[in-house]
């Protein structure tokens, strides 16, 4: 019963669609998400690191850079002091805090089995 639940089951669940599984990290690599939270559920599946890695350093290296050229681009044509965007950083942080801890926790509450085989979600009643 073991490998039919948690870091088990998204480990098949991820060896059975690469395709799939490859879209699904470039993806998030495109968006703005923090990626420790990714690093740290996929270091849950002891898959190897390449399989993340990959796509992940594509997405964010594009990413990156577009978002690099874009940010000096506006820079060129705005005039905005440092101290007057801050706050807007600083809630930024505190509010994607917020919404990504309970996600993580939602995360490994998840019968991942049910969700790869039956294409249902069905919440664990205790922790493996």
């Amino acid at each position: 019963m073991a490998s039919n639940v948690g870091p088990d089951a998204i480990r098949h669940g991820i060896e059975r669609r690469p395709v799939t599984t490859f879209g699904t990290f470039l993806a998030y690599a495109f968006s703005p998400l923090p990626s420790n939270y990714l690093f740290i559920a996929y270091g849950l599946t002891s898959l190897p690191i390449t399989f993340l890695a990959l796509p992940f350093f594509v997405g964010r290296l594009v990413s990156y850079a577009f978002w690099i050229r874009t940010a000096s681009a506006v820079s060129d044509r705005l005039d905005l002091d440092w101290f007057e965007s801050t706050p807007y950083f600083l809630a930024y942080f505190i509010v994607s805090q917020l919404l990504l801890v309970p996600v993580i926790y939602g995360f490994t509450r998840l019968d991942w089995h049910a969700v790869f085989t039956g294409q249902r979600f069905k919440w664990l009643r205790r922790m493996p």
